[in-house]
């Protein structure tokens, strides 16, 4: 039989937020087969990784199925912990990937599912995208969030727990015969919410590393509120043009009535 989940911290809710995208790139290209499988144009990663500044995935996260097109062998690939959670594989169209999260045995938690479209070509404006083929390198990312809500005790001292941001530090030297230190390098703070600016830009922006911040959710929520007004105009147009449609013919009606 398992062994009995630990009891809950009551009152208590942890986020954790990690990236789901994928890389790609036009074949022949470095780390892919050369020649490719025949009909195979692009190369491609997809992956589950944490912010560049966050907590090691691996403190909270067990183990990650990806669900490829049913046309690939082996189309379901299961990844263990500690990871690196991705998939290379190459092919020539894009689809949905499934994703199943799966969460350490001790948080007592439910996998979860999330989904992301492998994205293959160049997109963005057209500086965007000469970029892009220069660079041989497309990156197409979102930022996911899960909430543990009254995490089990034994989860929650792994989810405060100092040693995940041991993965952010790096050896630094103290002289001849003393013991190096471990220290955090970079911009931003390690920390397990979304830092307020980027790192390496401005507010909002999304740089190579994946740069997340709260300045960019402010900047997509604003956008997305902006796209939702501009879409209830639309609909109200809409609704006003099929009340006249219906006014002209009821009119229409009522005088062949009267004939």
């Amino acid at each position: 039989m398992p062994a009995a989940a630990s009891k809950r911290v009551r009152g208590t809710q942890i986020r954790r937020h990690f990236i789901i995208g994928n890389t790609a790139c036009v074949l022949p290209a470095p780390g892919f087969p050369d020649p490719p499988p025949e009909g195979h144009t692009k190369g491609w990663t997809v992956y589950v990784r944490s912010l560049p500044n966050g907590p090691d995935l691996s403190t909270w996260l067990k183990k990650v199925q990806f669900k490829l097109h049913h046309t690939y062998t082996d189309a379901s690939r299961t990844i263990e912990g500690p990871g690196p959670f991705e998939v290379t594989e190459t092919g020539y169209g894009e689809f949905g990937v499934e994703i199943r999260l799966y969460f350490a045995p001790e948080s007592g938690e439910k996998a979860v599912y999330r989904e992301h479209y492998l994205s293959l070509a160049p997109y963005g404006s057209e500086e965007q995208k000469a970029r892009q083929e220069k660079e041989n390198k497309i990156v197409a990312e979102k930022l996911e969030t899960v909430e543990f809500n009254e995490p089990t005790q034994e989860f929650y001292k792994s989810l405060t727990a100092e040693e995940q941001f041991q993965w952010l530090k790096v050896k630094k030297g103290r002289g001849k015969g003393k013991k190096p230190d471990y220290v955090f390098e970079g911009e931003v703070e390690p920390t397990a919410q979304l830092p307020e600016r980027a790192q390496g830009g401005g507010e909002g922006s999304l740089g190579a590393g994946g740069t997340w911040s709260q300045g960019y959710e402010r900047q997509v929520v604003a956008q997305l509120r902006e796209s939702a007004g501009a879409l209830e105009q639309m609909l109200e147009e809409e609704r006003r043009g099929m009340e006249e449609r219906k006014r002209k013919l009821q009119e229409v009606g009522a005088s062949i009535a009267a004939k």
